[in-house]
């Protein structure tokens, strides 16, 4: 399975005065993606192009479709275009070159000259004097007369069309953009001696995408949706809250093609550079097992702990169980104690979780081959001794014992 995308709806608000937006939707995706769907309110004038602010500085420009929300089919995109060269000191100054500027030094000097070029420390001027390298830093004022072109205070979509009248009219559009992903992560207190796992879990919405989203309709996709290759670095996450009150069910979980999607039931806004932490589903009591298993592959002096339960209604829980970090904690004398973590894989309804939490401290194995005798040019015979020993005082345990057959023809002669 290759990476996951699914066509989703992300909202996105307006704060130019001009623009109205009605419909705003987020769908967020696990590989760093989300979909935009807006309908804005705008005044369409004959000659001038229509300019959508406020979108993800992220976006994908070929992903962006806009039409009459109407579905007039005369209404046509001529032209599109989509700008992102921002305002920054830096850009003005680059703009700046061989043009007047005005600086005031640390010591209150005026300068006027016409800027030869600059660095990231030096400004390097040529005025009636001759030419000056000036240092820059934080106590150099520099003034200039006007924003250059080319320049812009926001991210912009910029349409030329065809085919409607003047006036305001409902537009809407849609975009894919990287920089929003989210994960799901679960926290479990293991209460041993009733055998059973108090679960909490929630997910994590990342939001670096360039773009504010208020009172936004919150989509969340979980599946394995193919992508073309892509370089984008995927978002980490911080660690949960160990315990919360119970709160409402606040997603509704359903399928959606091959995937699941997973819909919060009341507006939310999704700030830039913010992540968001919301409860997935109630608290869940569930029944489980503790199974030891010993891998000489993995480790071969260790026995692997795990915590294994069945994702169902009878345990307590029966939604589909996105991906994510299980951390298990334990209760002490004096609270909870961490006791190890793993990552579940995306989990049905009705199938078990296995998660690993360590290796056991009392029980120990030994892998040796015993004997080994050569019986052709393509064949060989071995004997394998496997050793396990429980130092724990008072219990019993049963291990799994996990071993590979690398050849594709072999057998167990004994």
């Amino acid at each position: 399975m290759k990476s996951v995308v699914a066509l989703f709806i992300v909202s996105l608000v307006l704060l130019t005065a001009s623009l109205y937006a009605d419909d705003n939707y987020v769908t967020v995706y696990n590989e760093n993606l989300a979909l935009v769907k807006q309908v804005r309110s705008l005044e369409i004038k004959k000659g001038t192009p229509l300019k959508f602010t406020d979108v993800a500085a992220q976006l994908i420009p070929s992903s962006v479709h806009l039409r009459a929300a109407n579905g007039d089919k005369n209404f046509q995109v001529l032209e599109q275009n989509f700008e992102y060269d921002l305002v920054s000191a830096d850009k003005i100054l680059e703009k700046y070159v061989d043009h007047p500027v005005s600086l005031i030094r640390e010591n209150g000097e005026l300068v006027n000259g016409t800027l030869l070029s600059k660095s990231a420390s030096t400004l390097v001027l040529k005025t009636s004097e001759g030419i000056k390298l000036i240092p820059w830093n934080d106590k150099t004022s520099v003034d200039v007369k006007e924003l250059p072109e080319g320049l812009i205070t926001r991210p912009t979509l910029i349409w030329d069309v065809t085919g409607v009248a003047e006036g305001k009219e409902d537009l809407e559009v849609s975009y894919l953009t990287n920089g929003m992903s989210w994960s799901a992560e679960y926290v479990g207190v293991l209460n041993e001696n009733s055998g059973t796992i108090n679960l909490d879990s929630w997910v994590s919405v990342d939001n670096k995408c360039g773009a504010t989203f208020n009172d936004a309709h919150l989509k969340l996709v979980a599946g394995e949706v193919h992508r073309a290759p892509s370089a984008q670095p995927q978002p980490k996450f911080g660690r949960m809250a160990l315990e919360s009150a119970a709160a409402p069910p606040q997603f509704e979980e359903r399928g959606l093609f091959e995937y699941h999607i997973y819909d919060l039931g009341r507006p939310t806004t999704l700030k830039n550079n913010q992540t968001k932490q919301i409860s997935l589903f109630q608290p869940a009591t569930v029944k489980f097992d503790k199974k030891y298993f010993y891998d000489a592959s993995q480790d071969p002096t260790k026995v692997e702990v795990r915590i294994v339960f069945r994702n169902d209604k009878a345990a307590g829980l029966g939604m589909a169980l996105p991906a994510g970090i299980f951390r298990i904690y334990q209760k002490d004398k004096e609270g909870l104690e961490f006791i190890g973590e793993d990552r579940i894989d995306h989990t049905p309804r009705n199938e078990e979780v296995k998660a690993t939490v360590g290796n056991a401290f009392d029980l120990v194995g030994e892998r040796t081959v015993v004997d080994r005798k050569k019986l052709s040019e393509r064949s060989e015979q071995q004997t394998i001794g496997i050793e396990l020993r429980n130092n724990k005082e008072k219990e019993n345990v049963n291990i799994t014992v996990v071993e590979y057959m690398y050849r594709t023809n072999w057998k167990i002669t004994e």
